[in-house]
């Protein structure tokens, strides 16, 4: 069984843009006008960071960082969020690097240490590990949930909606389902 303990810090890297551009936004809009186009950016943008919330992964690759409290006892797996791990960048305790871990796996990736893991004597979140995660290509459905998402946000553009829920919604999350990470039993 993995190691995921309740008290950690996970922060991935900001996206610098959605993955869908403002042209193929617009055009699923069916928007021709140029006075929105940072709105639909932005909707864009959000409905990126909500598919990613949702399915538990990153669609693009970039830096994340987790921070433990402690390590695992021995060689127990430490499971890394954010999905594909590309590459681990570092890996210290109490301001020593731990050399020799290997990443496997994506649904959730799993950090292997080459040696049982050092024990831990700091405060707060002394464990650091800095990791490429996120996917090198993202599925055509996971666009689709974004670009479904970003429409939805668009025709519902206040907080409440008056009738019945967005049938939107229930579509993006068949899309997304069978990308997401469910968290180890």
């Amino acid at each position: 069984m993995a190691y995921r303990p309740r008290t950690r810090i996970w922060t991935p890297a900001a996206l610098g843009a959605g993955i869908v551009s403002l042209s193929d936004l617009k055009d699923h809009l069916r928007v021709t006008a140029d006075d929105e186009d940072a709105y639909i950016q932005g909707l864009g943008l959000a409905a990126t960071y909500a598919v990613e919330r949702w399915t538990q992964r990153l669609l693009t690759v970039r830096a994340a960082t987790l921070n433990l409290t402690c390590l695992p006892s021995g060689q127990c797996p430490i499971e890394l969020p954010g999905g594909t791990v590309a590459s681990v960048t570092s890996v210290t305790a109490d301001g020593v690097a731990i050399t020799g871990c290997t990443a496997i796996g994506a649904s959730p990736a799993l950090l292997i240490p080459a040696a049982d893991w050092p024990a831990v004597t700091g405060e707060g979140y002394p464990v650091t590990i800095v990791y490429q995660v996120g996917m090198a290509t993202v599925p055509a459905d996971l666009v689709h949930a974004v670009k479904m998402i970003a429409a939805d946000m668009y025709d519902a553009r206040s907080s409440t909606v008056a009738g019945p829920t967005s049938k939107a919604m229930v579509s993006a999350e068949y899309l997304m389902a069978p990308h997401r990470i469910w968290a180890a039993a």
